[in-house]
């Protein structure tokens, strides 16, 4: 197989191929062993930096003690489509594409979210979110409790011993938007205050004067990584997609280097998320 970079779907199919045999209590020698491997493709294919064959994935799968559930998802995973962008639909019985990103995310020591009509999911309140996949409503009760349930899980992230350096640029129209009454929305500005004076998060809110995110119509996030080239993640109603394209990533850094332009400042952006907190909070009295 060729050595290349790596994607987020290599990197994926590692992360699960390793919690796979770590949960079954083999060492990545012992597979490589049993099977005449080199450890060293094992570790490559475990780090995302390998192409893993369906042949090869069904022999690692057979010497770790393969599960159907494991099975299914692993080897669809190991089909490789278009190395520059990878699609996640949000109606196949088999693909989450939450579970997805909070891979990446998790992988990540940088991650940057701009956010046009609602506020980032890694700083959602239980309520505002539970309200915006109601809104939403393509789900019933049990997939809705569920994808709150995955949304919540994915903010241990910031609350690990090291989590990434965050960068939120939040456009002021999610700030106006009221999802779930003022009460709900007292309660996630009050959040947003809180969490903007962490050190490793950065919260800066796109006022309606900028002109330059009036065109952009999608919500996106930047994640770096320490040894992988940086990607982007972006959905849509029906799919998430990550993108890997060299030239496609770096129009999203330009594209963040234009709202910043006229960004409000840390300071000024925080004064701002008081302000509305303050306002939701009188509105609900």
């Amino acid at each position: 197989m060729v050595e290349k970079d790596s994607t987020a779907r290599t990197r994926e199919l590692g992360h699960r191929m390793k919690a796979f045999r770590q949960r079954r209590h083999f060492s990545g020698a012992d597979v490589s062993r049993r099977n005449g491997w080199l450890q060293s493709k094992v570790t490559r294919w475990e780090q995302g930096l390998r192409e893993l064959s369906v042949v090869d994935a069904a022999l690692y799968l057979a010497t770790c003690g393969e599960a159907e559930p494991e099975r299914d998802l692993l080897l669809e995973l190991t089909q490789p489509g278009s190395d520059l962008y990878w699609v996640r639909p949000y109606f196949d019985e088999l693909v989450d594409p939450m579970k997805s990103l909070a891979i990446q995310e998790n992988l990540a020591h940088t991650v940057v979210r701009y956010e046009s009509l609602t506020l980032p999911g890694l700083l959602q309140t239980e309520p505002y979110a539970r309200t915006t996949y109601e809104l939403i409503g393509n789900r019933g009760q049990a997939q809705l409790d569920q994808a709150v349930n995955a949304r919540m899980d994915r903010q241990k992230l910031l609350r690990r011993d090291r989590p990434p350096r965050c960068r939120f640029y939040v456009h002021e129209r999610a700030l106006r938007s009221v999802i779930g009454g003022p009460r709900v929305m007292h309660e996630q500005l009050l959040h947003l205050v809180l969490s903007a004076n962490l050190p490793y998060c950065s919260i800066r809110i796109v006022p309606e004067s900028n002109e330059v995110s009036r065109v952009i119509e999608n919500a996106f996030t930047i994640m770096e990584f320490t040894e992988h080239p940086a990607v982007v993640y972006t959905d849509s109603y029906a799919a998430g997609v990550f993108i890997d394209d060299r030239v496609a990533v770096e129009a999203y850094y330009s594209l963040i280097a234009r709202l910043e332009s006229d960004t409000l400042t840390e300071e000024r952006s925080r004064q701002m998320l008081a302000e509305w907190a303050d306002r939701y909070d009188r509105m609900g009295e």
